[in-house]
């Protein structure tokens, strides 16, 4: 069977998402895309609407705060779903998703690509032991906003992005939570701040969230997106007495194979219907925690009103 892809949106990630799934085996049958372009062999549609007849599954790779109302689409047309993070930017976006994606009868995935990565797969399977330690997992993200915003200016927008909380933040979340294996758990005494301007830059530029697994390993999330700053990702992991156990740093080398291997993942997915509860519930769980975090960052006074701020809890976001 040769699954058949639409993709929302014909910019850099969408055609990120082409070539992989090219390589995964799939067909990319149309694209939804204002300019009218497309790739050779596919139909340029109009909307998400008209093209899900034509197609097995959908990737949806356009501005971070349209996601969720197109994923919201392909599940209840019950047609499988990969969706660039974040899934939303808001509390009340997160509200209308997710009894959909609970219920969701067909493949619900998210791009967090640096699952993939071939040395955080091993950097995590040799963690795995030391997780019943004190560990501190710190990962920590760094990209100029001149460069995250080349060609694209609406991420210099925080109505569209969500902050920095959610463009580069929402990876370093996920993937601290991944390393420690959690599954949904909230996290506990939670922290954020948020710092750094730019005239042409409406939300801070740094965020920082930190908080306590079930288990006791202690996350910390660092994105920073301040002007002129390479790529780099770092990684870390340190038990009692500040002791490294493992270490780990990543440049952009390896995002093709990234992207492949997702890609690979959601067709087999989307072939044979597999449907993880489980992921979802982390999914919607990272998300959650990013809106406290927004909201609970002192510096990050342009917060959407619709954020989950502390309220009746100062130390989790444990409301599912």
């Amino acid at each position: 069977m040769t699954v058949r892809v639409g993709i929302v949106g014909w910019g850099e990630i969408a055609r990120q998402h082409a070539r992989a799934l090219t390589i995964s085996g799939a067909r990319v049958r149309g694209v939804v895309s204002r300019s009218g372009a497309a790739p050779d062999g596919a139909t340029c549609f109009e909307s998400l609407d008209a093209m899900l007849p034509h197609v097995d599954a959908v990737t949806i790779a356009v501005p971070n705060h349209l996601h969720a109302a197109h994923c919201l689409t392909a599940v209840q047309a019950g047609v499988p779903v990969l969706v660039e993070k974040p899934l939303i930017t808001s509390a009340a976006q997160l509200a209308e998703l997710e009894p959909a994606l609970l219920s969701a009868d067909s493949p619900v995935h998210v791009g967090f690509r640096l699952r993939w990565n071939p040395q955080l797969l091993r950097f995590r399977a040799a963690l795995q032991p030391a997780l019943s330690q004190d560990v501190e997992i710190s990962c920590s993200y760094e990209l100029g906003i001149d460069a995250l915003a080349d060609g694209k200016d609406w991420t210099r927008q925080l109505v569209q992005t969500g902050g920095t909380f959610f463009t580069l933040g929402v990876h370093m979340l996920d993937l601290a939570r991944w390393l420690a294996r959690l599954e949904g758990e909230s996290l506990s005494d939670m922290e954020a701040s948020a710092d750094g301007s730019a005239e042409n830059v409406d939300y801070p530029l740094r965020m920082r969230v930190t908080g306590m697994s079930p288990g006791g390993a202690r996350i910390v999330a660092v994105a920073d997106t301040r002007e002129r700053l390479p790529y780099c990702i770092q990684i870390s992991a340190r038990g009692p007495n500040d002791a490294i156990l493992e270490q780990l740093q990543l440049d952009a080398s390896s995002e093709k194979a990234e992207y492949e291997a997702m890609m690979r993942d959601f067709v087999e997915a989307t072939v044979s219907h597999r449907i993880d509860l489980t992921n979802t519930r982390e999914i919607l769980q990272v998300h959650r925690e990013l809106l406290y975090a927004r909201a609970l960052a002192p510096d990050d006074h342009a917060s959407p009103p619709d954020s989950p701020r502390a309220g009746a809890r100062e130390t989790d976001a444990r409301d599912h």
